[in-house]
């Protein structure tokens, strides 16, 4: 039965292109695992980026593991010990390190999966020397490790680009010597900065149930609080996919990062503040990566946290289409929003694009300081019509802070206004305009002003998502998608929680019961993380790390938010030290 499995992975490799092979004689190896599909792996720039450099390693060959497809799910759930890699089919078993590449919250129950179907041990306390070492790294878990700490021999905080040399140059001594397992973490966690060693780091609780503190070990020698790492991009190639596979859903893309933050200041967005400082790749290096892509495929994605802020987007856009490259862009801001990328998107046969107002009202914009005019986004609407672009998608939240029924009603009218914009320019067309709402659940997270709020709570979302859909039901050429309220609850409690949590995890992913039986189990109630206001003096579980943001400087932008008073962006030529990560 398990020939199966191996079928499906030779099959994906027959597929790719840019697939790394390295033999396992005298080197380490790393299982890097995506917990989530093949197809959604993939279409990871960081899982790729990740698996490239640590291939670069001469010492080190990487194989990648994902999630079972749903129809081998049972089959390997019946064969434990089974979860192969794509490369050589091997076990995970077999590897000295299984490597977890995490970008969302609610793949941490297939993280716990991952670990009974490949026979490891759960807990890292119950690990010997017969299993490999497990650690997780990406944003998911560098914004907030501690629901997976008790999964975790060690943790990667930051950006791979500066940790990755650091990390293996402590880690292959380590191998030479054989040190015994707590050991070895303890002296990367000791010797390498980034590295967190959740093991060795205890926590208390005061009387109410409130964080008091996570410290480290008596005599641990190990620091206070773990340090983020930041890369150096002007360093090192950017970012770009490794391996290009008809089966990822990005299929025949090549994705090229073209800079990393966003200093634009949106009090909702984790990226715009764990990722400052705001780093550009050069157009150069950016062209020189675009001619080295591992396929002939004529698509290129852009990939940004703010893609129209690039000071050299234009340049790029007219050389790219000058090459016969077709583009495409993982976010566009409806201002600025230049004739360049407009030419772009044409010359590419973009039918689709999608723009993110967030919030329907100018009073909530202020609030989350999206800092955009109603007038702007229906320019905007407008200008891409105008260039053919006659399927829209717009990206808003319910639930944000001091959100009323007002604020929605806003949002209807701008819909209504963008439609009608949209098919006064496409009279006439073949096809008329279309505009499509993705409505989606504002989750709390973590480095962000909005750390202190709570979530809005899943009857108020589901309320609010019909009230919507009510309201434009019968408009024509506007569709609604609300997304489940009930997986940004998840969201949040995977996002705000600490270790107590990890018995909800375990009993998810380890027993296979449901989301609502695992919370009930638990002596711990989920809505003391999701639904509870913070206070101001409150020790956050992620504030194990540092990263250089200034609490009292997101303490007055959430009382700004309050107040609906705007921030300025970032200055574009640095400097500033407001939010103190310059400074740091």
């Amino acid at each position: 039965m398990l020939a199966k499995l191996v079928r499906r992975q030779r099959m994906w490799l027959a597929n790719e292109r840019g697939t790394l092979r390295k033999d396992w004689r005298g080197r380490v190896a790393i299982a890097l695992a995506f917990p989530n599909r093949y197809a959604v792996g993939m279409s990871n720039l960081g899982l790729q980026t990740v698996y490239g450099a640590l291939n670069g390693l001469d010492g080190v060959v990487c194989e990648r593991v994902f999630h079972p497809e749903p129809e081998d799910l049972d089959l390997v759930r019946e064969n434990p010990g089974q979860l192969l890699s794509v490369e050589s089919q091997r076990p995970v078993r077999d590897f000295d390190l299984l490597f977890f590449s995490v970008s969302f919250e609610n793949d941490y129950p297939n993280l716990v999966e991952m670990l009974v179907l490949g026979g490891v041990p759960v807990r890292s306390e119950d690990r010997s020397a017969d299993h490999p070492f497990v650690a997780a790294g990406g944003v998911a878990v560098f914004l907030n490790p501690e629901p997976l700490a008790r999964f975790m021999d060690f943790i990667f905080v930051g950006e791979s680009e500066g940790l990755i040399e650091d990390f293996w140059e402590v880690w292959s001594e380590l191998r030479v010597k054989s040190l015994p397992r707590r050991d070895a973490v303890l002296t990367l966690g000791r010797n390498v900065s980034g590295i967190y060693v959740p093991s060795f780091y205890r926590e208390s609780y005061d009387d109410r149930g409130f964080l008091r503190e996570i410290a480290p070990a008596q005599k641990s020698e190990l620091p206070e609080r773990v340090r983020y790492r930041r890369a150096d991009l002007s360093k090192s190639k950017p970012c770009a996919s490794i391996v290009e596979t008809p089966h990822a859903e990005f299929s025949q893309v090549t994705l090229v990062e073209i800079g990393r933050g966003c200093g634009q200041g949106c009090r909702f967005c984790a990226a715009g503040f764990i990722y400052r400082p705001v780093r550009h790749v050069s157009l150069k290096a950016l062209e020189e990566r675009v001619e080295a892509r591992p396929g002939p495929g004529s698509r290129v994605g852009l990939v940004s946290a703010a893609v129209s802020d690039h000071p050299e987007i234009s340049p790029l856009c007219e050389s790219l289409i000058a090459r016969g490259l077709e583009l495409s862009f993982s976010s566009l801001r409806v201002e600025p929003l230049s004739a360049a990328i407009l030419d772009a998107l044409m010359a590419s046969g973009h039918k689709a694009v999608a723009i993110a107002p967030e919030a329907g009202s100018e009073r909530l914009r202020r609030v989350i300081n999206k800092r955009i005019t109603s007038e702007a986004i229906l320019d905007a609407a407008e200008r891409l019509t105008e260039k053919g672009i006659l399927q829209l998608k717009l990206y808003f939240m319910i639930g944000l802070p001091t959100e009323t029924l007002d604020d929605l009603d806003e949002m209807v009218d701008m819909v209504k206004a963008i439609k009608h914009r949209v098919l006064s320019r496409s009279r006439g067309r073949k096809q008329m305009g279309t505009i499509t709402l993705s409505i989606n659940s504002f989750v709390p997270k973590p480095f962000t002003p909005f750390q202190w709020t709570s979530f809005a709570g899943v009857s108020t979302l589901k309320e609010r998502g019909r009230w919507i859909q009510n309201a434009l039901r019968r408009v024509p050429n506007v569709k609604v998608h609300v997304d489940l309220p009930k997986w940004a609850y998840v969201q949040a409690l995977m996002s705000r929680g600490d270790r107590r949590i990890a018995d909800v995890l375990e009993s998810i992913g380890a027993e296979r019961i449901p989301w609502s039986q695992a919370m009930k189990r638990s002596p711990h109630n989920a809505d003391f993380w999701v639904m509870r206001e913070r206070e101001e003096a409150e020790v956050f579980p992620w504030e194990i790390i540092e990263t250089g943001l200034k609490r009292s400087y997101l303490w007055q932008e959430f009382q700004r938010a309050l107040q609906g008073k705007e921030s300025p962006a970032c200055p574009p030529e640095g400097g500033c030290t407001r939010c103190g990560v310059c400074l740091d």
